[in-house]
């Protein structure tokens, strides 16, 4: 029995020490997105007055990005880059596509109708973000045109696991590995009365 214990053990070591030493190493993607930006809308002013109204959006993915629950136990990073000068990238929660309207291809959204978590008017071209579990999509905008904008985006992720819970799967697996090596003491079962 005490041999199928250390056994049982030993391998428990093994896979606890290379599961924690892959999740530390972690996972890596990346790709390249087209973003899109809705054009200006112009309603025309009084005649008299002769000023006309220009309203302007953000646009939205209509593809989801879903973090899993899993991922609360991993370190994500998520870097996203563009080239095109006077356009941004933020990242809102998708829900916020309730505030939108339906394009097909994305969704057209009021400037200011969508509250972002990361990136936005202010980011020059790259963000960083570091996401918690749940559904997100890709918010665009610029500078005011009466033309459809399209760019390309490239992100990358990393996902690794937290030091926190690499560290105690570690020492578990050493002292699995202990246990597999020297066993288990066991007091002699005939021992001698006084």
């Amino acid at each position: 029995m005490l041999t199928y214990i250390r056994i049982g053990a030993g391998v428990l070591a093994v896979i606890l020490a290379i599961g924690a030493y892959v999740g530390i190493e972690g996972i890596s993607d990346s790709a390249e997105e087209t973003a899109t930006i809705p054009p200006c809308s112009i309603e025309d002013g009084f005649p008299v007055i002769g000023e006309d109204e220009m309203t302007c959006y953000w646009g939205m993915s209509a593809d989801i990005l879903n973090i899993p629950d899993e991922a609360a136990a991993a370190d994500v990073k998520v870097a996203i880059t563009w080239q095109k000068n006077n356009v941004w990238i933020g990242i809102a929660e998708a829900g916020q596509s309730d505030n939108c309207e339906d394009k097909g291809s994305y969704f057209r959204c009021d400037k200011d109708s969508v509250t972002l978590l990361a990136g936005g008017p202010n980011s020059a071209g790259q963000l960083q973000w570091s996401p918690t579990p749940g559904d997100y999509r890709f918010v665009a905008g610029g500078d005011d045109s009466e033309q459809l904008k399209s760019f390309s985006v490239s992100w990358s992720y990393e996902a690794g696991l937290r030091w926190g819970l690499a560290v105690p799967l570690f020492l578990l697996a050493g002292c699995l590995g202990i246990l597999a090596a020297v066993g288990i003491p066991v007091r002699d079962s005939e021992e001698v009365e006084d």
